[in-house]
């Protein structure tokens, strides 16, 4: 056996072969001689060691050795493809990765929509995708981890970043219908919120680190995760601040009820949302689809068909 030597036109062959079912469909379909195809398949098989097609029927039919190897020819031919393409689209510009850094407090439908709908448009480039919380988003985007971030909870730009401005986020401050905070009627004042714990998202960064943003308990669990943090609330383990498209079924069904204090009006604040990324970092088309997807957003939600 010696398969250094093989070739990928002989496993084009030898596929083709198999999918026509005849040596003669096989050298019509590519345009060749039948003996130039068996010539191509006899060779593959003398390098390989191993009998692909049984020829003593009136049609060639694939071996045991040959429908196992037929696979593995099969996903050769994928991967050298897809490297074709990808090599030809980086030729051009494009980019062969695009890295983004989304805050937790994106609506996860919107995200998709774009993915699927970027997908569709770049299918050779490969996505590399991290959902994190405050200065996270942002820090990735300085250090040059990911090429674009979609900031949500962390209040403030950091002044080296170029930014696009979203539609915002409704934010409401919730509680389990059993916890006590539930029981108040009207206004929650300043020092009753400050003696019930709160469930806040800690930060990963050292951007941030150490710095609070719309903590107003003297008690606080700290959780990274928002499924977590969204969990422990229906669990009655304290009142925090959720993305109203989170937990919007929750409050439609009684497991979560919406609270107001001086801070968190009954129907909920605006939680600006926005896009930010390197000035000196090159947009090539695939950046680019983003940033023109992203500015174009009227709302948090999914495409329809005839705004795409």
């Amino acid at each position: 056996m010696n398969i250094e030597r093989l070739s990928l036109d002989q496993l084009r062959v030898f596929v083709q072969v198999a999918d026509s079912g005849s040596f003669l469909a096989a050298a019509r379909k590519l345009a060749r001689a039948q003996s130039a195809v068996s010539y191509a398949v006899a060779t593959l098989e003398d390098q390989l060691g191993v009998l692909l097609f049984d020829r003593s029927g009136y049609r060639p039919q694939l071996t045991s050795p040959g429908v196992a190897l037929l696979a593995d020819a099969r996903q050769v031919l994928d991967h050298v493809d897809s490297l074709q393409v990808r090599a030809n689209s980086y030729a051009r510009g494009q980019e062969l990765e695009v890295s983004l850094a989304v805050d937790v407090f994106f609506p996860t439908d919107c995200l998709v929509d774009l993915l699927q709908r970027f997908r569709q448009a770049f299918p050779a480039v490969t996505v590399r995708l991290e959902v994190e919380a405050l200065g996270a988003v942002a820090e990735r985007v300085i250090d040059g981890r990911s090429m674009l971030g979609i900031l949500g909870t962390l209040p403030t730009t950091p002044p080296n970043l170029l930014r696009i401005t979203l539609p915002s986020v409704q934010l409401v401050a919730v509680v389990a219908p059993d916890h006590p905070l539930a029981q108040v009627k009207g206004r929650i004042s300043e020092k009753l919120l400050q003696q019930q714990t709160q469930l806040v998202l800690s930060d990963r960064s050292e951007l941030t680190a150490r710095q609070d943003f719309s903590v107003h308990s003297r008690l606080t669990w700290r959780m990274s995760d928002l499924g977590t943090k969204h969990a422990l609330l229906r669990a009655g383990m304290g009142w925090g601040n959720m993305p109203l498209h989170v937990v919007k079924n929750d409050l439609d069904t009684g497991r979560l009820v919406s609270i107001s204090t001086i801070h968190h009006p009954p129907q909920g604040a605006e939680l600006p949302i926005q896009c930010v990324y390197k000035p000196d970092h090159p947009a090539g088309p695939a950046l680019s689809w983003w940033l023109d997807s992203l500015a174009a957003l009227t709302a948090l939600s999914p495409v329809s068909p005839a705004q795409a």
